[in-house]
């Protein structure tokens, strides 16, 4: 085996893992969603997120921001 083929069958491997990694987080996302929504839909709430951003923009801000940042260490830890 040359240079070349190990050097690309290392990058082959490290996209594939990194492929694999990004599908976990993705899917970890989809059930935290999926659960949350249940959730919600279990306990009879009624909550219009449009009308909560308009009355309060920066905590609609805070909260985008948190969940960026628990998404990214998911991300992160799963990689």
């Amino acid at each position: 085996m040359t240079f070349e083929e190990t050097a690309n069958s290392t990058v082959r491997t490290a996209m594939d893992q990194g492929r694999q990694a990004a599908d976990k987080a993705t899917q970890a996302v989809k059930d935290g969603y999926d659960a949350a929504q249940q959730f919600v839909k279990d306990k009879g709430v009624d909550f219009d997120l449009r009308e909560f951003v308009r009355r309060e923009p920066w905590l609609a801000i805070a909260a985008a921001f948190a969940v960026g940042y628990v998404a990214a260490q998911i991300v992160r830890r799963v990689s």
